[in-house]
């Protein structure tokens, strides 16, 4: 009786474990490369909203009154940003694929979407500098303390 001969891997195992290591090799040599593209930035009305949300569990009642009538009163200026940065990205896009690149009208239309971005901040800082006058303190400290919406 001798002693039996090791077991062989079977050839197709190797090579799968070769691939799926290769594969996962690929993945973060282009993460580290930053060949990957960066996750899309986070919606900015669900952010708010978010914000909003997690304010009122830690604000006065007062304070959170104060806070949700002046998101509600602003999600229509908050909705026109959005749809102006995806305009924006579709302008871009649309002038970048055209067989004749207009360079005038896309300037045109940059800037017009910068202005209407700036009328739209404009008022939205407005409201935040109401409001942020109208907050306790404490409301003021606590709002502070959450850190920009996520």
């Amino acid at each position: 009786m001798g002693i039996p001969a090791p077991r062989r891997w079977p050839w197709y195992l190797l090579v799968g474990s070769l691939a799926v290591n290769m594969l996962l090799g690929g993945i973060l040599a282009a993460q580290a490369l930053h060949l990957m593209p960066p996750p899309p930035p986070p919606d900015l009305d669900q952010g708010i909203a978010r914000l909003v949300e997690r304010a009122e569990r830690e604000l006065s009642p007062a304070d959170a009154t104060i806070l949700r009538r002046g998101y509600e009163a602003e999600r229509t200026t908050i909705s026109r940003m959005r749809e102006n940065m995806e305009s924006m990205r579709r302008r871009l896009h649309d002038s970048m694929q055209a067989p004749a690149f207009d360079p005038e009208g896309l300037r045109r239309a940059l800037e017009q979407a910068h202005a209407t971005e700036a009328e739209l901040r404009g008022r939205l800082d407005g409201r935040a500098i109401e409001l942020l006058s109208q907050l306790s303190p404490e409301g003021r400290r606590k709002l502070l303390e959450l850190g920009p919406p996520r």
